[in-house]
This record gives C-alpha cells, structure tokens and sequence, in this order.
C-alpha cells in the first residue's frame, strides 16, 4: 500500500489490529502547548485531552470516566512522557509482558509522525522492525499468556503461570495443598512451567493431553518463527547493501530486508504480490521465467539478470526454499550492491550456455545503448541549461517528466531532438528550480526581498554584548527573550567575522537560527535545550577568540567547529544512548546502537541545511561544502561520551611526542584535534562560576530523574549511576558525583586541550579547581 495522509489513519488501523487486538485507537499528546493527535472515534482532541489529564499512570479504565468518548466500556489508558494511548483492552491476553510499554511507545511515535505527515520510510520501517522484534523476544510469554486465557475460558476458574524457579513440583499433575490443581507442562521431556488451577470441574487428564498439544504446537511454531528471523538478520548483517525480497509459493510478498534506495528509478513497490513489482518488462519477464525453471528442477539458486542504471549495474539473484516433499514454499530475490556496469562480464558468460548466452547479450546490448544515450542526454543537459548536476541528478528530473521514455526512443542525438526533450524540459520547469543548491539559494536569496526590516533589528550591537560574551562563565539562561538569544547567537558568528567571511545572508542565517532553535526547544529537556547548545558554542567561541586555534586550523575550520557545537546536540530526546538502545528506539534502529543521538544531532542538522531557506552554506564552493560536512561530522560524533577516554589516550599520546613529531601530520590528525575541542566545549558546564555549574548540575539530575522514571515505567534496566531528584541526602551525593566528574572527566579533557592550544583556557582552569573546591564543602 503507498503511504499517502488519506490512508495512513486506515495503515495505523491494521497495527493497531495487530499488537492491540483492535483496530480502535486514540493517540493524543501535548507539544508546545498544542493538542492534537489521531483517532478512530474523536476529532476535537483538547476536550478528551483535559479529561485524560486526571491519569497519572497507565491503568484500566471504564468508559463512562471518560464519558464513553472512545466508544467502549473497558479501556486502557495508556500514558508516557508527552502522551496518551487509548484503546480496548478486552482482547489483548499478552499486555503484561515488560516489552509491552515499550511496543506501544513505538506505536504512539508512528501516530504522531502520520499526523505531521512524516512519510518517512526508513523510519517506519524501523518502528514495524522495532515492534516486530520486541513480540519474537517476548513470544514465549505470549503463548504462555494465551493457554492461560484458554483454559480460564474452557474451565470457568482463575488459573496462574508459575515457572520452575519458583515452585518445584512433581512432574505429573497434582492437587497442591491449597486444593490448586498444578499441570506441568513438558517440551521434549523438560517442564517449562506449570498451569496452577483453581478448583476445576474437568477430567484433567484429557484436558491436560489438549494443552500439552496445544503448547507444542505453538511452541515448533515458534521455532521456526525465530529461525526464520535470525536468518534474516544474518542475512542482512552479513549482506547490509543488498536487498531481500521473499516470496511464498503464491508470489506473495512476505518479508522486504530494507528500503528501495531513492536512487533506483528502475524499480518500485506498489502493493503485497509480484505482480506490484515495477520492473522493466524484459527484467520482470525474466524473474518469472526464473522461477518456473527452479519449479520445475531441483536447482537451489539461479542468476536472473543485470539490470543497469546511471553508470552502475545490479545483479539480480533467485533463491528457492524448498520442504520435505521437495515443494518451494518461499522465494528470495536477491538485489546485489550497485556496482560498475558489466564488470562481471567475463564470469557470466563463462557460465552461460551458448543459446542462453546470446539471449543475455542481447539484453546487455539493448541497455548498454539506452545507457549511452541518456549519458548524451545528460551531457545536453549540463550544456544547455548552464547547471552542474551529476547523472543521477538529471535522470531524476528527466524522470519527472516523464521525458525518459522519449529519450530511449530516439535512435541518435541530433538538433532536432536535443531542442524537443530539452525544451519540454525548459518549459515545463523555470531553470532556477534545477539548479544545484548553491545557485539555488542566492536564487533564493534575490527573489525574496526582506520585506520585515525589524528582523535586522536583531542583528545590532552594543558595547554590553560585547562585553558579556567576552566573559567566559556568560549565562545564557537569564536572557528569557527567544529573540534575545538569537541575537547573542548571530553576534557569536558576527564577532569572529564569519557572517563576511562567508556571505551568511542574514535572512538566511535568521531562519537557520529559529529552526535550530525550535528544534532544540519542543521537547522541553531541562539539560540538553537551546541553552545548552548556545553555551558550547559560546565556549567554542571563546576559544577561536583567543586565536589559539589559528596555529592549527584555517577560519574555515574554527568556522566549522563553532557551528558544529551550536547544533551539537539538536533535537536531544533528553535520554542517553543507552536508553536509545534499550528501548529499541526507532533512531536506536536507524543507527544500530552506535553513537545514536550523536549520528541523529549531526543528520538533523546537515537536513536542515539541505533547505533553501536555512542554507547558510549558499555562498560556499563545492570543496568547501565537503570539508564542512566532513569535519562537522567527526566534531559531533566526537560529543559522544563512549569516546572520552579514547579521545584522552589519544591528546596525551601525541603531546607525549613533542617535539620530536608535530601535533598535526596529515589530514585525519587535524580532524581528530577539531572534534577533540568540541568534545572539551561540551564538558564547559563545570568549568564556569560555581553558581552556574550547581545551575547546570541541578538540570541534569532533573533529566537523569525523568529517564530513570520512564526506565520504570517501561521496565528497563534501572541506570545506577544516575541520582534521582528526591533521593536521601541529595545534595552530597550530588557534590560527590560532581567532584569525581570533574577530577576524572572535565579536568583532564581540558588539561590536555590547554596543553595543545597553549594559552585561552586559564579562566575555565581557574574554575574547575575552584568549583572542586566548592563542592568538597558541600559534601
């Protein structure tokens, strides 16, 4: 099914069938102030959202405490952080399980995304993955869930599960000394768990016949469920850039590895059957032709053929799953990694018989000559238009306009067509749309003459600002104004002449501002907000100030890094990593545990300047753009905590080996030293005055409070080192905390920066140690 907004109510529908037992369900939740959400039964979300507010906790509900709103009497009221979850409780036996929480948070975030139209792919397919994992891991618990609801139904009588750890029993059944009736139940001779019945009225040895049966049966089903997911996950472990499709005997689709890149034009997914496969006719023609010949052999596997695009080519593989009987009961097309077109030319016609030879060849030849003249066709393209787009770029658009079909029908390159598509082209579109982004955004920037001149009030200065930002302990948090802090944010480019330098629009870079800003703002974090991320940059700042940096890095490099720590840690979930990963988060998901929230920090950003309107980078070449993109990379990934100590071990290796070796001997030396000093930047709360780093103490524990609550609520493992607020004797323990964080973590980052940069950190030097000592009477 394609995704649109009129169907995404009716695809939230058929999941919430799936892992509510319903497909009745009401998400609301509260951003900003706003209320809104997606329902099956309301429209007007604020009433039903005041009424909900009296929940406090999950918890059942009756319908009338909520004036039947939501269409049932039996409901479960289902609350995290932000948001409410309603939905029918009647028909879920397995909600018990810890995991549960954790399911339904992911269902909440698919909700809120198709209500802000969020058509995200590679998300969506995270969330259903992330869902589909948690019922594997907890299958075992369902199955047990649902004999235990079976027999209460058959026998009329309350019945427990209890697991062998807990009683010990005899291996038959038996009437306990509380008149329970225990049936233990056996797979492959081994008691699994025991069935505690209270007072059945039932011959218990056929009944205890059936739910033996009845968990063998689930239980081989489930075997072969587990199996059959982990060798897809060996599959896509092992083969991460190739693309699984598998088909059941039907040609149904039952399984997709992962997304169809954007970049394959050639082939798309419209529905659940083969026949949904949009390929090109000779290479769908092909696959079906495949399939017959392994129907009708014994063969395992097959080459199907080689489809071309742009400048690449991929092999396209045939697998066969076969049962006992020797019958195929699933498929596995298998699209390899993209690689250069025919390079495996000379393998594959080893192996092709002499008529099958000249069949694929054929095929190769009638691509190869579509490929040279959508190749010509780029090239007018460039030519014609004046615009620097790569083939992919050309054949994107040429696709759009469903131009390539006429550029495949022409026999040669000629006048008379480079006029026909070109200018169907030119037509269709204004040439300011298809220029690269850089021409794009100064496009942008004439077009749009600033029409609230006020806005530029923002940009001016006076000899206070200059004077507070040259104080390096400036508190960012008493300026309550939004459009305050954006003006102290501009003034930090400004005064290091970067806005200039660089041709930063200030429309632009006003924009970029607000965005970033909201961005940090919505979820309300006590920690990881706007101020946050105004004060590594404003540290960063400091640094560059002091010129120390010039003796290591060009403007264009401090100008990189000072961007890097204001957008550093935009659009935190206010959890750690850790948590990310525990959850199984959909970014969790996305970038396979590995420095979670720093990967989506820095993707954030770099999407955010993929837009004309934020594009501050317009003004910048194309080498300078991957010199940016490159080292704003690695100083955000450096902020990922798991690294500080390698980051230490590193600077005290290298300053080991001065003089004899220089800091600084190639390219990845710079980078390192680049991320290094963002990295120092984020540990700056503790190296300003005291009373600032108690304020910046306090938000965190308020943070790390709130994880540990939602580590409750969903039954995660509890973060130890993390001090709740309210804990006994907080204030110590908190001191405590703080002198071991900056004795072991703040002062030799910033020991070791300071060495390397020479002179421009005295001031936070200063501070740690009186901060150490401040905290030491708190104690």
């Amino acid at each position: 099914m394609q995704l649109m907004s009129e169907n995404c109510l009716e695809f939230l529908q058929q999941i919430a069938d799936l892992i509510l037992g319903s497909p009745a369900f009401t998400v609301i939740y509260e951003i900003n102030k706003k209320v809104n959400g997606m329902s099956t039964h309301i429209k007007e979300f604020e009433n039903a959202y005041q009424k909900l507010l009296k929940f406090k906790e999950s918890t059942n509900v009756n319908g009338s405490e909520l004036d039947n709103l939501f269409g049932t009497n039996e409901l479960y009221v289902y609350k995290n952080k932000y948001s409410y979850l309603i939905y029918d409780v009647k028909d879920v036996p397995f909600k018990a399980f810890p995991d549960y929480r954790l399911i339904l948070d992911q269902f909440i975030s698919l909700a809120y995304d198709f209500q802000k139209e969020i058509y995200d792919k590679e998300n969506l397919v995270s969330i259903i993955r992330g869902i589909k994992s948690r019922f594997i891991k907890n299958s075992t618990r369902i199955c047990q869930e649902i004999i235990r609801s079976q027999v209460t139904e058959v026998l009329s009588s309350q019945c427990w599960i209890e697991m062998p750890d807990q009683i010990q029993y005899m291996n038959d059944l038996i009437i306990d000394q509380h008149g329970y009736v225990v049936l233990p139940v056996k797979l492959d001779k081994k008691i699994k768990y025991y069935i505690k019945i209270e007072s059945p009225n039932i011959d218990m040895i056929t009944f205890s016949d059936y739910i033996q049966q009845l968990w063998q049966r689930l239980t081989y089903q489930l075997k072969d469920l587990k199996n059959e997911e982990f060798l897809k996950q060996m599959l896509e472990v092992n083969s991460p850039n190739k693309l699984y499709i598998q088909l059941d005997g039907d040609r149904n689709i039952r399984y997709q590895s992962c997304c169809i890149p954007d970049s394959w034009y050639f082939m798309l997914i419209k529905g659940g059957s083969l026949e949904d496969l949009q390929l090109e006719q000779v290479n769908k023609q092909s696959l079906i032709q495949k399939m017959q010949e392994l129907k009708s052999s014994v063969k395992g596997a097959v080459s199907v053929c080689q489809i071309c695009f742009s400048d690449k080519a991929v092999d396209v593989d045939l697998f066969a799953k076969r049962n006992e009987e020797d019958e195929i009961t699933d498929y596995y097309i298998v699209f390899n990694a993209p690689k250069k077109k025919f390079e495996d030319d000379h393998r594959i016609s080893a192996q092709m018989s002499s008529e099958s030879k000249l069949q694929e060849l054929s095929k190769a030849a009638l691509i190869n000559i579509k490929m040279e003249k959508l190749s010509k066709a780029c090239i007018v393209m460039r030519e014609y238009l004046k615009v620097n787009l790569s083939d992919e770029e050309i054949i994107d658009l040429l696709k759009e306009k469903d131009i390539l079909k006429e550029v495949y029908n022409q026999q040669s390159i000629t006048d008379d067509i480079r006029s026909s598509y070109v200018m169907e082209y030119y037509k269709a579109e204004s040439i300011k749309d298809i220029k690269n982004p850089v021409q794009r955004s100064q496009q942008y920037i004439i077009e749009t003459e600033l029409t609230n001149i006020k806005k530029f009030d923002l940009y001016t200065l006076d000899a206070n600002d200059i004077s507070n930002l040259s104080d390096y302990s400036f508190d960012i948090t008493v300026v309550q104004d939004k459009h305050e802090q954006l003006r102290y944010t501009w003034a930090l480019f400004h005064l290091c002449n970067f806005i200039d330098l660089y041709q930063i629009n200030k429309e632009v870079f006003y924009q970029f501002t607000v965005i970033v800003q909201e961005k940090y703002s919505y979820r309300q974090n006590p920690f990881h907000n706007y101020d946050h991320g105004f004060t590594v940059a404003h540290a960063c700042y400091y640094i560059i100030k002091s010129k120390s940096m010039n003796q290591y890095f060009d403007k264009f490099i401090q100008f990189t890094a000072l961007l890097s720590a204001l957008c550093h840690d935009i659009d935190h979930t206010g959890r750690n990593n850790h948590f990310e990963s525990q959850k199984l988060s959909k970014l969790a998901l996305r970038y396979n545990d590995e420095s979670v929230l720093e990967n989506h920090h820095a993707s954030v950003m770099f999407k955010i300047l993929q837009k004309e309107k934020y594009n501050i980078l317009s003004s910048l070449s194309q080498d300078q753009c991957q010199i940016f993109r490159k080292y704003a990379i690695a100083n955000i990934l450096g902020t990922d905590m798991k690294k500080h100590f390698e980051i230490v071990k590193l600077l005290e290796l290298k300053l080991s080996k001065l003089p004899d070796e220089p800091f600084i001997q190639k390219e990845e030396d710079k980078k390192f030293l680049s991320s290094a000093i963002v990295h120092t930047c984020d540990l700056t709360m503790q190296s300003k005055t005291f009373k600032m780093a108690q304020k910046w103490s306090n938000r965190i524990a308020t943070e790390f409070s709130d994880q540990v609550a939602e580590e409750k609520q969903l039954s995660l493992p509890i973060t130890q080192h993390f001090l709740p607020l309210g804990t006994p004797n907080f204030n110590q323990l908190l001191a405590k905390q703080e002198i071991s964080f900056i004795k072991f973590i703040v002062k030799p980052a910033y020991d070791l920066t300071a060495q390397v940069l020479q002179t421009g950190l005295e001031v936070p030097l200063k501070n740690l140690e009186d901060n150490l000592k401040e905290w030491e009477n708190q104690k």
